[in-house]
């Protein structure tokens, strides 16, 4: 092949300078001497030498890249059958005169191939040579469910050179190339690694219909009935109009079926008869406008028709449809490159067109649990527009409106993403979904609508946000306050009430700014409750008496009346028990008592209300106190509670790994409930 730039057309003279070119017979030249010509203007080629009367030279020799294909089939063949001792004979045949090079028939000592190049030929099945066929000669769903595969041939331009790749179609099955080395001679003939995984599917035993320990007999008839039916099912779902026909021919001869099932099969063949009628009829459309296509004078509709008409009406052609077929063949083959290299361009970009749209559905079916555009969808969506840009007209109508939603979106930008646990936003009602408080968000859009979704709403979680950062500035702002409050320049003396109460004279007051947290609300408790009582009995003697309140005996827990804690006994005595226990107590002495029979009082009558400067404001109803809010610890821990996993007492460790996360939220839940 002659290099098409000048400068490698130098290199090309220089390393043959000793040698002629002539014009090959075998594509189609005139066998005289031929010369280079070079060009900067334009592509480098061979010419023949001038005529010396000066007429013009005629030569019918093809011009195109793929003029010599059957040259490198040639080559590639011979090398691959040597490489597997095998000696191979080649011929060019040209049956009722085709074109040289259409056919190239390779031989060997135990079989033989026919390769079909283009469409000049048709392919034989049935006689002994295996066909193997370009990429552009068709083949009908029938001749590949019958033959379970057929061979495809193409040869990709790498350099100046040509390379042989080997193909195997199936139906309803992508074609899968190989490359000729990948390929073997078996006793099928020529196999390719595909064809392996085809007829070992194909041969695999069929699973059995009825249970092994329980065989039913079913009469000759019938059974021979189902398996028709379920013939028709297959032919009708391939479209297969010749296998339809036969398995209804076969079905209206069958006999020895009578009542129900005879019903059935009848009915059967009625829904065929139905259909086949439809499929004339699209048939005819099919036929009528190729025809029109032809008129017209437009190409690359005539292309598309033919590709359907070999798929789909290959065989059984009337005299009418096979005239309309090959004057659109005609059609097509006189077309001059450049029509045909627009109409395979054309051809490239509806391929692409359809790869797009199946992008898109992709896309879209991944984005069904979705109704907002977040910074993680951002590679996704942005694939889906570039896929819905080439795909065009083919999409949907509720496909193309999906792909609106998605690009409107995009236009207002991603949605931030919060990270907010379930368990706070699940305690709100959603603004966007009208979820209910306990309730996941649903999809609002989209043809999920309805359905629940992974997570909550932006808006959902922006609340739980909101009130974080409020609680946060305030906090802020108290702590910014409690260090402009300075303290006093000289000591204060302390107000009556306080010497009443027992605070020292030797400490001033100072004003002390809220605190927040559970100190805050541990100091909100002190102020209503009582002393803790607890802290000032011993352990041991927490259980001596007999408590007042729910008559648990000496050594015995209290019952929990007031489900204050995770189990049925308190983790801490009423406080009726500890103050009989202070009061009885023998080594405290009588100031003890007597403040432990003002706590009672204290505990008992209600607190009077110091006076205040401006009125009071309106408290919110409270419940009445319960005697445990007064010796509540300030942190329970785990091992101080019992285990609701595997009932691991106080003081014992969890079996068999522990301590358990169910124990630390009781814990956790238990010190709550006691802080109220």
């Amino acid at each position: 092949m002659l290099p098409m730039e000048a400068i490698e057309l130098d290199a090309f003279r220089h390393r043959y300078e000793s040698d002629t070119f002539w014009c090959g017979t075998l594509l189609g030249g005139c066998g005289g001497q031929l010369t280079t010509k070079l060009y900067t203007d334009r592509v480098c080629h061979f010419a023949h030498h001038a005529d010396p009367d000066g007429l013009p030279h005629v030569c019918g020799r093809a011009r195109g890249v793929n003029s010599a294909d059957h040259l490198y089939v040639k080559a590639a063949a011979a090398a691959w059958l040597t490489d597997r001792g095998e000696h191979a004979t080649f011929e060019y045949t040209r049956p009722n005169g085709v074109p040289l090079g259409s056919v190239v028939d390779v031989r060997w000592q135990h079989g033989a191939l026919r390769v079909h190049l283009d469409q000049a030929v048709a392919p034989v099945w049935d006689d002994g040579v295996e066909p193997v066929l370009g990429t552009t000669v068709p083949v009908d769903r029938d001749t590949l469910i019958r033959r379970w595969y057929v061979h495809r041939i193409r040869l990709d331009s790498v350099g100046t050179a040509r390379h042989v790749r080997i193909g195997t179609e199936a139906f309803a099955r992508p074609i899968e190339w190989f490359a000729l080395d990948e390929c073997e001679l078996t006793e099928r003939g020529l196999s390719t690694p595909a064809v392996e995984k085809i007829v070992q599917a194909r041969s695999a035993p069929c699973p059995s219909l009825w249970s092994p320990g329980k065989t039913r007999k079913v009469p000759e008839p019938t059974a021979r009935g189902q398996a028709l039916l379920r013939r028709l099912v297959y032919a009708r779902r391939i479209e297969s109009v010749p296998l339809v026909k036969q398995v209804c021919g076969e079905i209206e001869d069958l006999a020895g079926v009578e009542g129900e099932f005879r019903e059935q099969l009848e009915a059967a063949v009625r829904h065929a008869g139905i259909w086949l009628v439809e499929q004339d009829v699209e048939r005819r459309k099919l036929f009528d406008n190729l025809k029109r296509a032809v008129a017209e004078q437009r190409p690359g509709r005539v292309r598309r028709l033919l590709i359907r008409v070999n798929a789909t009406a290959a065989g059984d052609r009337t005299d009418v449809e096979s005239a309309v077929y090959e004057r659109a063949v005609k059609y097509f083959e006189s077309l001059d490159d450049l029509t045909r290299d627009a109409v395979e361009a054309e051809a490239d970009t509806e391929r692409e067109a359809r790869r797009a749209a199946a992008r898109v559905r992709s896309a879209l079916n991944r984005l069904r649990g979705c109704d907002a555009y977040t910074s993680g969808l951002r590679p996704l969506v942005e694939e889906l527009l570039r896929s819905a840009a080439s795909a065009g007209e083919l999409l949907k109508g509720g496909e193309a409106r999906r792909v609106e939603v998605w690009r409107k979106r995009v236009a207002l930008g991603p949605q931030e993403q919060l990270h907010v646990a379930r368990r706070y936003w699940i305690q709100r009602s959603c603004p966007r979904c009208n979820a209910e408080q306990g309730k996941d968000c649903v999809l609002v859009e989209g043809p999920s609508s309805g359905k629940p979704r992974k997570d909550g709403h932006v808006e959902r979680l922006q609340l739980i946000v909101d009130e974080r950062k409020a609680a946060q500035k305030t906090a802020r702002q108290q702590k910014e306050a409690g260090h402009q409050v300075g303290a006093p320049a000289g000591p204060m003396q302390p107000a009556p009430e306080a010497c009443e109460r027992g605070v020292s004279p030797a400490h001033p007051l100072q004003e002390r700014r809220p605190k927040v947290g559970w100190e805050g609300q541990a100091q909100k408790a002190g102020k209503k409750t009582a002393a803790r009582l607890h802290h000032r009995v011993p352990r041991g003697d927490w259980y001596r008496a007999v408590c007042p309140r729910c008559h648990a005996g000496p050594g015995n827990l209290c019952d929990n009346d007031d489900r204050v804690g995770p189990s049925e006994k308190r983790q801490l005595p009423h406080d009726e028990r500890l103050r009989r226990v202070l009061e009885s107590d023998d080594r405290i002495g009588p100031r003890e008592k007597q403040t432990g029979a003002r706590d009672k009082r204290q505990h008992q009558a209600p607190q009077p209300a110091p006076a205040k400067a401006r009125p009071p404001r309106p408290r919110r109803a409270e419940r009445e106190p319960q005697e445990t809010a007064g010796s509540a610890a300030r942190t329970w821990h785990a091992t101080e509670v019992t285990c609701p996993k595997c009932q691991a007492g106080p003081n014992s460790p969890c079996t068999p790994h522990g301590p358990h996360h169910e124990r630390v939220e009781w814990a956790k839940k238990f010190t709550r409930k006691l802080w109220g």
